[in-house]
Formats: structure tokens, sequence, C-alpha cells
């Protein structure tokens, strides 16, 4: 293959992914053209992730390229990113997108052409993120009142960014999520962004930060979508399979929300200063979902009181 035909990568981190990667990337081998080339990167595997990648690459008689790396303890999934990054844009001399997924994910057909008619519009897209049907058995022992706690709260914060910081790449209320499961950028934005943090986990998070930070158009895109895994034992720390575990019904005490949902007062407190969805905060702040009926009853106050176009109230009131 001509490595200058090269426009778009797919860059996969993988740690012992055998089960796993063969349907990640028969889902996107199936969707890529020839100036498309997918990287995976092995992180310190050990089983037959490699044979496996091999196997999906004759399937399909398409190239896969292969970073087999020993990364220490205190690095992870972000510094893997980091590292396919940097062999995209050192291999590929046209290179001008670059796109991460996980090994554990399964892209819709359509994943990689929304993804690139997106970036005709904007600087980078960041996907919607769904449960792979067929893995939801972990979900149905939440506690229902807690689910819908947490997706209430988690709207009423999305409202008041949409009211507060607005963006002119989501100009409606969009999903929120921020994931390297699904996430495309020009090379232009990843090269002013820094790229990926050499961290073990919210290098994702990070980037989309830099990025709008530096006045880059993100997307939050609706309709590029990518299935994930429900599996309660993932590669990354305070990753998804954490996040599961936690709201397991067997767990003891209430479990601590998403760390990018600030509690209502921090959100007063930063009205005339908001930052950038999702915000960076400290993990000692994280709310427990036992709080959420206060707090979602207090951005409610906060959101109606704003909309009257009455002044910024000052503290919280509630009836």
């Amino acid at each position: 293959m001509n490595n200058a035909s090269v426009e778009t990568t797919i860059v996969i981190p993988a740690r012992n992914e055998e089960k796993r990667i063969g349907t990640c990337l028969a889902a996107l081998l199936a969707q890529c053209r020839p100036n498309v080339r997918i990287i995976v990167v092995l992180n310190n595997t050990s089983d037959g992730t490699e044979a496996a990648i091999s196997c999906e690459a004759r399937k399909f008689g398409k190239p896969v390229d292969l970073l087999n790396l020993h990364l220490p303890p205190e690095q992870g999934v972000g510094t893997a990113r980091r590292l396919g990054c940097a062999h995209a844009i050192d291999t590929f001399s046209n290179l001008r997108f670059l796109l991460t997924t996980d090994a554990d994910g399964i892209a819709a057909p359509d994943w990689l052409a929304r993804n690139l008619a997106h970036l005709d519009e904007v600087d980078a897209v960041c996907g919607a993120i769904e449960p792979i049907p067929a893995e939801t058995t972990p979900l149905s022992g939440q506690s229902l009142d807690f689910a819908v706690w947490e997706g209430r709260y988690r709207r009423l914060v999305l409202d008041w960014y949409y009211r507060f910081a607005p963006e002119t790449a989501n100009p409606q209320p969009h999903h929120g999520e921020a994931s390297g499961a699904s996430l495309a950028i020009r090379l232009a934005a990843y090269r002013s962004s820094g790229g990926f943090d050499d961290v073990k986990t919210g290098e994702d998070r990070a980037i989309v930060r830099q990025m709008k930070s530096r006045g880059f158009a993100v997307r939050h895109a609706g309709d590029v979508v990518m299935q994930a895994s429900c599996r309660l034992t993932g590669r990354a720390p305070d990753g998804m399979a954490a996040a599961l575990r936690d709201r397991l019904p067997c767990r003891s005490g209430p479990y601590g929300i998403d760390t990018a949902l600030p509690c209502s007062d921090w959100l007063l407190e930063n009205m005339s200063t908001p930052g950038v969805w999702p915000p960076d905060l400290p993990p000692e702040g994280r709310l427990r979902v036992n709080q959420l009926p206060y707090h979602i009853s207090a951005l409610e106050h906060l959101l109606a009181d704003t909309a009257r176009g009455g002044a910024v109230p000052t503290s919280i009131r509630l009836d």
C-alpha cells in the first residue's frame, strides 16, 4: 500500500483484547477505503491479540499497522493514543485526520463516513457512546432512582453550559460525550493542542478541553455512534468498567457521579467565567448520587431565575 495515499488514520489502544479486537476491527475495516489506515497500539499484551489482528487484516485484505509496546506502570491509554498518533504523523505524509476508538468498541456502519462529513465543517468530533445491546445485563441491577437522578442532573448541567458557555459548533444542547472511544480530530487542531497527554486515563477529555480553549470548533455529534462494552473488568483505571462497578447494587454506599458534573454552587460561582465543557474538576469535589435531589432542585431554580431575565442571583434559593 502507498503510504502517501493515506489521509485518515484510526488509532486503537489495546491490551489483552484477543476476545474483542476482531469484532472491533471487522466493523471498522468494512468501512475503510485505501486512504484510511488503522493503527493498533498494543500495550503490555500477553494474550493472542496480535494474532487476532492479523486474522482480521487477512480476512478483509486490508493492512493494519501494529505497534507493540511495553509501557511503564505510570503510563497507559493516553500514552498509547499519543504514540499511535505520532506514528501516523511520522508515517503518512498527506495525513489530514486522526480518529481514535477503543478495542472493545463496535462502530456503527457509518461511523467513519459521519466523522469525516463533520470534519468538513469543524475541527474535532466527539461521538455518542451507547452500550452494546447484548451486554446490558450489568446495568439491570442499578437503582432506577439513582439512574434517573443522574441522567436528569447531567441534562441540567449541559443546559447550564448551553446557556452560559454556548459553542458555535453545537447550536443545540448536545450529548456531552468527550470519550476516546469516539474522537476525530483534524491534524492541525491536534498539533496545536499538544496532542494526547502521557497519562493512564483522562487524555480524551483533556485534549477536548485544550482544543476548545484554543478556539477550535469541537462538535458533540449525535449521529456518530460507537457502541461500548459493559464489561466490569476494564483496562483503564477510572474508566467505564469502574463506573459500572460503582453502580452495582452490591456496592455499599452511594457512588460518586461523573467528575465532569459540578455541584450547583460551583455553577453559580462560575456563571461569568464558566470555561469550556467538560470542566476539569478536582476529584475531591465529586458529588455522591444521593446528593443529587438537592442539586437538581437548586439548578432548576437557577436556570428558571436566569431565564426570566432578572438579576443574576448571588445564591440559590429553594422554595
